[in-house]
């Protein structure tokens, strides 16, 4: 055998034969999908792992052919791009993350390129990849249950689990950005507390459910009364907070008129009749300039139309 001018001896020739042998043994017997190409990215040769997922019987049907010709690719300017890095700059390409065709199914791969060298100048390249559908899309799974876990950890924080309006912790949120808002644009803003009459009555006649249901119907009625500016919460039992961004305090009671008309048009609950009303109490931020005397004032203001009320 001869080559370049070089003889090789017979036992040279079979040494080459078994590492031959040896190397085709082991890229075809690697899970990795190794190919190899020419200085035109055409293809030289691949290994049996690489043949099998394009569902190929031999290298005889990419042997000369690009990966244009193959229609591997639905964009294949990312591939062609990092080739080029490879074989004219002598660059390695890792872990460039794209989209495949096999099998007639869009996959996700990561394929990494080396350039491959002769008397110092490079004559193709040799890369590999791996499908990473599957992986990413367990990990899109992972990350969409977290999301989940966290908004209902949020949830649990911020929200009345009954009604689905804030809670204490949640409307003292929103009183806050309120508060902020105050500092910069100057426009203020009250907390109106809301206590359903009677509301002790309608428990002990109709029972607990009947209460629960009523409280939910109640607070879908009110936050259909209200706009942009304004939150809705339930401190507790049959206690409403509403949390108001107001120019003038006529905007303040002309909402508690717009929500006692509102609820007072709720006429039946679970084929009950009811009439529900209101007691109110509400304070003005810039009064205090501070939200928890803010609130503690608008409490303060909703006892004192109960006892009125009582007497």
């Amino acid at each position: 055998m001869e080559e370049n001018g070089r003889v090789f001896s017979e036992e040279e020739i079979k040494k080459l034969e078994y590492e031959n042998r040896l190397y085709k043994a082991i890229l075809d017997n690697t899970h990795a999908m190794v190919f190899w190409k020419d200085k035109d990215r055409r293809f030289v040769g691949a290994n049996k792992a690489f043949l099998d997922y394009f569902g190929l019987e031999s290298e005889d049907a990419i042997v000369g052919k690009t990966d244009q010709d193959m229609g591997w690719h639905s964009d294949p300017i990312q591939y062609m791009n990092d080739e080029e890095v490879v074989l004219y700059e002598g660059k390695s390409v890792i872990r460039s993350e794209g989209k495949c065709l096999a099998r007639g199914q869009e996959r996700d791969v990561v394929s990494s390129k080396v350039p491959l060298y002769e008397d110092g100048e490079v004559v193709g390249l040799v890369g590999n990849f791996r499908d990473v559908t599957d992986t990413n899309r367990s990990f899109k799974e992972v990350i969409d249950e977290l999301n989940r876990v966290r908004d209902k950890i949020k949830n649990f924080e911020f929200y009345d689990q009954l009604t689905n309006v804030l809670n204490r912790s949640g409307v003292y949120e929103v009183a806050e950005d309120f508060e902020e808002k105050f500092l910069e644009e100057q426009k203020d803003f009250a907390a109106v507390y809301l206590d359903i009459d009677d509301f002790r009555d309608f428990n002990e006649s109709y029972g607990y459910q009947f209460g629960d249901d009523l409280l939910v119907k109640i607070a879908r009625t009110i936050e259909n009364t209200l706009d942009d500016e304004c939150a809705l919460a339930r401190l507790g039992s049959d206690v409403f907070i509403v949390l108001v961004r107001f120019d003038e305090e006529s905007e303040i009671k002309a909402l508690m008129k717009r929500m006692s008309h509102a609820v007072r048009e709720i006429r039946k609950v679970d084929g009950y009749n009811t009439l529900i009303s209101f007691v109110f109490g509400y304070a003005k931020y810039s009064d205090f300039m501070d939200i928890d005397r803010l609130f503690l004032e608008a409490d303060k203001k909703l006892h004192e139309s109960k006892k009125k009320n009582d007497l």
